[in-house]
Order: C-alpha cells, then structure tokens, then sequence
C-alpha cells in the first residue's frame, strides 16, 4: 500500500484574516498553516472561574484587574 502525500497549503495573513470573518469555528494562524481551535471542556472553564475568581479576591484593593478568555 502506497501512502498518498497531501502538499500543505500556506495562507497568506490577508487570507486567513478574510476567511476568519467568514468561519464560525475559532482558528489560528502559524508561519502560513491555518489550524482549529479546540473548545474549552466544561472542566477546564470551571478552572478558570475559580482561578479568576481567587485572583480577584486576592487583587482586592490593589490596582490590578483579572480578565479570562475561552
């Protein structure tokens, strides 16, 4: 059996930006290579809820602000 060899397309950030507008799943791009983005699991979201959450207890009063982003 002979394995086909698929030739990996590049974008340019032009590209990638115009059909980021358009896709509804979250993507990122490296040196050309557009790749998904996976999901936070609901455990991984409850983690960052009770880390921001102590940190914001923690920063009471001082000058600092937590902000969380999927």
């Amino acid at each position: 059996m002979i394995a086909q060899v698929q030739e990996k397309r590049t974008y340019s950030p032009e590209e990638y930006l115009e059909l980021e507008i358009r896709c509804e799943a979250r993507n990122e791009y490296i040196d050309g290579e557009i790749i998904p983005m996976t999901g936070a699991t609901p455990n991984h979201n409850r983690i960052t809820r009770n880390l921001c959450g102590g940190l914001n207890f923690a920063f009471k009063g001082q000058p600092f602000e937590v902000f969380s982003v999927d």
